[in-house]
């Protein structure tokens, strides 16, 4: 069963450097973010695997961006994902390739090789 927006809440912990969603049943991910100056650089996101599939991960990913006043560097795979499916993100990234696993996105990348 998907979680209702209401359901779902994003907030961002700066003591601990994380964005945690939070649904009924406690923290479903948690997407580890540092932010300086404005710039939002996003390194690794989870998502409890009982809670995946219902738009968590994405959740997570938007909260980072929308949040960002500057460029965001993104060293998550998943946000690399998520920010190729939704352009309109493109603007405001900078994604380094060089320090993530395997995603849908470094496999099609790398499919040459």
């Amino acid at each position: 069963m998907e979680p209702s927006p209401a359901a779902l809440e994003v907030h961002k912990d700066e003591t601990i450097r994380l964005r945690e969603a939070l649904s009924d049943a406690g923290v479903a991910g948690t997407l580890a973010s540092e932010t300086t100056s404005g710039r939002i650089t996003t390194a690794h996101l989870y998502v409890d695997p009982d809670q995946r599939h219902r738009g968590i991960a994405s959740a997570l990913a938007r909260h980072a961006l929308s949040q960002s006043r500057a460029v965001v560097g993104i060293y998550c795979g998943f946000t690399v994902d998520y920010v190729q499916a939704y352009p309109e993100w493109n603007v405001m990234v900078d994604i380094s390739r060089s320090a993530f696993a395997a995603t849908r996105t470094t496999r099609n990348t790398n499919s040459g090789r």
